[in-house]
């Protein structure tokens, strides 16, 4: 019987470490099998989880009034495809009646009627069924993270393969951006991306874990010596103090890698990120000389190496503001229309690429938008107001609720718990401030990291 159960742990350990590994490989797992290969190991994990719980006896308890926006919304995206009457579609999404009554009377001129007369709000609903099948599976990880990585050893062993991931990635895209120096200049031609299709995506990898690295590195310091020491007496006593400089040039050096990347809201939300991190800090601990050392010491390694490598090219990338955006400002400016005719319930999750170009008018250029470069714009299209609101519900609820745990883990003084969990929430505010202007939230490794995030912390709040 312990047998059956380590070996369930394992698995469990080793769907969860792949996962981590893995999924930001492939290009950020954008593919169709990359996509497909991450979602069965996020179901089987679940499932294996299920069963552990199973055969230990062990009740599977949700707390459903915090789940209830959550629940909302993924009722929202089945409603979406369930086939309707005309008079209901009619009353809850009136623009979809007459788009799917345009498409049905091509389709009978050319010889092909089927003689349907129930339609659904999504216009397209094998795309809203397999983003929200992929919805799911981010969902199904989140829950196995914060259920059962709550001890300190397990909360580690789940950080080494984050942090593994963010170094190679970092010195993947460093050394892209060097090999594409110009030998005349000095500078990097080439953007540093890591594994990744775009240099933003791989920006937003790096700006999730940078904070919680920092947590970490915060966490392993020496905070129960209240001994009358000078800071800098307790910090060269520290049996951590080679560890923690050895961890903060890492963090450094993945702090350039981002900055190689020449993303913009990249940059801007890694800064905001530490900016919020710091203030976070200083509210609950009052001692700011600590953390401000660690993030001089990053910042100097980071512009350093930066001004060695040629970092004049970032800078060229920020001047390009004004040529680069306006299109982007046309698309937002659009989708005004769609969300003005599909209020309530949208075109359907994952629908937004086919729907834009019936709306397209502001920009000439014949270019395709799979994506909005706006995750809260393209949010509200798919799923309009009501799925808009039931996810920024659940995201200020989880926010609130991270803030009061932090206040409770501070009184408690589990210093270990309250950086861990202060840096992956300072990592979750990070990708949603990027997410104003990109779409990292679709691609599947950093949304997956995302719900490693929520997940994660939900696990170190409470002890095992």
């Amino acid at each position: 019987m312990r047998m059956f159960t380590k070996m369930l742990e394992t698995l469990i350990y080793v769907f969860t470490i792949s996962l981590l590994i893995f999924s930001p490989l492939p290009f950020g797992s954008v593919k169709p099998l990359a996509r497909l290969i991450l979602q069965l190991q996020a179901f089987l994990l679940f499932f294996i989880w299920l069963l552990l719980l199973l055969y230990e006896e062990k009740k599977f308890f949700l707390n459903i009034r915090s789940y209830t926006p959550l629940l909302v919304f993924l009722l929202i995206c089945l409603f979406q495809i369930l086939p309707l009457p005309d008079f209901i579609l009619r009353i809850v999404s009136e623009r979809s009646l007459d788009i799917w009554g345009k498409t049905q009377s091509v389709i009978a001129s050319i010889g092909f009627f089927d003689g349907k007369s129930m339609f659904t709000i999504s216009l397209y609903p094998n795309a809203t069924w397999k983003e929200t099948l992929l919805l799911l599976s981010y969902i199904a990880f989140g829950i196995v993270i914060s259920r059962n990585f709550k001890s300190e050893r397990r909360i580690i062993i789940v950080l080494i393969p984050i942090f593994a991931v963010s170094l190679f990635e970092a010195a993947y895209g460093i050394y892209q951006y060097v090999v594409s120096s110009d030998v005349a200049t000095g500078t990097g031609i080439e953007s540093a991306r890591g594994t990744f299709v775009n240099r933003n995506h791989f920006a937003g990898l790096l700006e999730m874990s940078i904070p919680l690295a920092l947590g970490y590195i915060l966490s392993i310091s020496n905070w129960d010596d209240n001994r009358q020491e000078t800071f800098f007496k307790k910090l060269i006593s520290s049996d951590n103090f080679y560890r923690q400089i050895l961890l903060l040039f890492l963090l450094g050096i993945m702090l350039l890698a981002l900055i190689l990347s020449k993303s913009r809201m990249g940059i801007f939300s890694a800064l905001s990120s530490l900016i919020f991190f710091y203030l976070a800090y200083w509210s609950f601990t009052r001692n700011k000389l600590h953390l401000s050392w660690m993030l001089f010491f990053v910042l100097a390694v980071a512009i350093v190496y930066g001004i060695l490598i040629g970092i004049y090219p970032v800078f060229e990338r920020f001047l390009q503001t004004i040529s680069a955006d306006p299109a982007r400002i046309l698309v937002w400016k659009d989708m005004l229309g769609i969300i003005k005719d599909f209020p309530f319930f949208g075109t359907g999750l994952g629908t937004f690429s086919y729907v834009y170009p019936l709306y397209k008018k502001s920009v000439e250029e014949p270019i395709v938008y799979v994506y909005a470069h706006n995750d809260y714009l393209q949010l509200m299209v798919e799923t309009g107001i009501l799925g808009f609101l039931s996810i920024m519900t659940a995201l200020s609820l989880y926010i609130s609720s991270s803030f009061k745990d932090l206040m409770r883990l501070k009184q408690k003084m589990d210093y270990f718990r309250f950086f861990l969990l202060l840096g992956a929430l300072t990592g979750v505010v990070s990708i949603l401030i990027h997410s104003l202007a990109d779409f990292n939230l679709h691609i599947p490794s950093n949304a997956m990291y995302f719900a490693f995030l929520i997940g994660f912390i939900k696990a170190v709040q409470t002890r095992a």
